[in-house]
């Protein structure tokens, strides 16, 4: 039985080899490190919002630097965290004074309400006895001029000189034109009661001018009104 003899291609440079598995195995250990890269992005994100979320997950011992469940856990994700967090704290802690904000300032209008609704009934008040006021004063001045125009004048002057002018327009302005007159005629040539000695002469003219020209522009003040 003659041998085999194996056969060499006299043109090939070299023989051929068999595969190697080194190959293989860098190949498989590059596939395996994507594999867990993998996971490790698709877990990140809910791993991340624990963190950010401390109250709805215990993620401080989930991410501790002996975890398998992380790898890629660093110091500078641990910063990262912990500024999320402060970042969170803070905008909480301004929405808390947002809110007091609003409620003082809804406090401060309601009191505000209150004190013009309270000056609008002091108003109305005021306005309300004002107005009494005035119709109680008008009905005394007419009661006063229908005594003063039944007076003689001479009577009327003595009380017109020791009043006040203000009170005694008001007066002679509700009395007829005919008795006012009269008075004041007659107030023209009495003497002043109240001038100094040695001015016997004095008469009341000049507070029967001073009247007179007062009771004008009262009567052109009302007439405006009308």
């Amino acid at each position: 039985m003659n041998a085999t003899t194996p056969k060499l291609d006299p043109f090939a440079d070299k023989e051929p080899r068999q595969g190697s598995p080194i190959g293989l195995i860098i190949l498989a250990a590059i596939l395996g490190i994507a594999t867990a890269a993998g996971v490790a992005i698709w877990r990140s994100p809910k791993q991340v919002e624990q963190l950010v979320q401390p109250d709805k997950g215990k993620a401080e011992g989930f991410f501790s630097t002996d975890s398998t469940n992380w790898d890629l856990y660093t110091a500078d994700l641990d910063s990262l965290i912990k500024e999320l967090r402060a970042e969170i704290q803070g905008y909480q802690n301004r929405e808390r004074d947002f809110q007091a904000m609003e409620l003082r300032i809804e406090a401060e209008k309601r009191e505000l309400e209150r004190l013009r609704k309270e000056i609008e009934q002091m108003r109305d008040s005021l306005t309300t006895k004002t107005t009494e006021l005035q119709s109680s004063e008008k009905t005394n001045l007419r009661s006063l001029a229908r005594t003063y125009s039944s007076m003689k004048p001479a009577q009327a002057v003595a009380i017109f000189a020791e009043m006040d002018d203000k009170n005694a327009v008001k007066i002679l302005a509700l009395m007829k034109p005919d008795v006012v007159a009269k008075i004041l005629g007659e107030m023209s040539r009495t003497p002043d009661p109240n001038a100094a000695d040695g001015a016997k002469t004095a008469t009341l003219a000049a507070k029967a001018a001073e009247l007179s020209n007062q009771l004008r522009l009262l009567q052109q003040q009302q007439q405006t009104a009308q």
